[in-house]
């Protein structure tokens, strides 16, 4: 699943955001984007103590992008992510993270997240609407995303997308730390697409 892997689809800018998120139903005409760590990037973020910002990623996971070109602006995007694939630059904090207190990754070594984009907002952006399940709970979840970048490339055009949500850490069931963390937790998507 390296970018060579993508497909060349042709489709007007405006019409490639809402491909980027959302479960999989089969449906005649849809192409079909592999995602993972080679295209693409999921971060996060954790304010602390009210004064300073942590920042992390995930560095393994795969998501399914669908998109009918009969009907661009509905898309559909499932992706699972490795829970036990995270990295933050503070001395224990990976560890911190994968404990019982949190992902307890020995329990539950993946998350999974499923949505759908559909339709265009007047400055360009959408609004992705789906589900996310981590530690066997799932919630609601919502991102604005747009499109931040187009360049050339020998291939074609490459368009970067960024995609951007808050999550309740507690509403999945960590609740470790509370003094020192802040409960809303900012989740930040990038892709890269041959266009």
């Amino acid at each position: 699943m390296r970018r060579a892997h993508l497909q060349r689809m042709g489709l007007p800018r405006r019409v490639l955001l809402p491909a980027l998120f959302a479960p999989t139903i089969a449906r005649a005409q849809r192409n079909t984007w592999l995602l993972n760590q080679d295209n693409a990037e999921i971060a996060f973020s954790a304010r602390h103590l009210g004064l300073f910002t942590s920042q992390g990623r995930f560095t393994r996971f795969e998501a399914r992008l669908e998109l009918d070109a009969t009907r661009t602006t509905d898309a559909l995007v499932e992706g699972r992510i490795e829970t036990t694939a995270v990295a933050i630059p503070f001395p224990g904090a990976e560890d911190t993270l994968r404990s019982e207190a949190y992902f307890h990754t020995a329990r539950f070594p993946e998350a999974r997240f499923s949505g759908r984009a559909a339709g265009i907002t007047d400055a360009g952006g959408f609004t992705i609407t789906g589900r996310m399940r981590i530690r066997d709970i799932e919630q609601p979840f919502t991102m604005a995303a747009r499109l931040a970048e187009r360049r050339p490339d020998p291939r074609g055009d490459v368009a970067r997308f960024t995609a951007t949500g808050r999550v309740q850490r507690s509403a999945f069931g960590m609740v470790a730390d509370r003094n020192f963390t802040a409960d809303a937790i900012t989740i930040t998507v990038g892709v890269n697409l041959l266009v």
